[in-house]
């Protein structure tokens, strides 16, 4: 399915419609105006991703990427917090980084190889 196919078939069926890949349809949107709607204007009921079951049992559901719904939600919720906290988009993390590891090989010495 190429751009050149999209465009011909959301001629004939409109900008929002399906394709099946083996059993599994697909829904397409075409053109500005529908992605629009359905990212911005409805971008809450649009918000989940389909199933991906080989990483679904590898990562047990968590993780951003592969994770879903309500859950996906609290990781990246978590996830922003947890990088803004690090000075993303505040100052650079490349220093925060280098702070922090300061601090861990200061406390590594304190043990004196213990």
């Amino acid at each position: 399915l190429n751009l050149l196919s999209t465009t011909q078939l959301s001629k004939v069926y409109g900008p929002v419609f399906t394709v099946y890949f083996g059993m599994k349809p697909t829904v397409v949107l075409h053109g500005y105006e529908a992605v629009k709607e359905a990212l911005i204007d409805k971008g809450e009921e649009f918000s989940g991703r389909g199933s991906f079951p080989v990483a679904e049992k590898a990562n047990q559901g968590f993780g951003i990427i592969f994770s879903n719904g309500k859950r996906w939600k609290e990781i990246r919720r978590f996830s922003l917090m947890t990088l803004r906290n690090l000075g993303m988009g505040k100052r650079n993390i490349e220093d925060r980084v280098q702070e922090e590891a300061r601090c861990l090989v200061e406390e590594l010495r304190k043990t004196n190889g213990g």
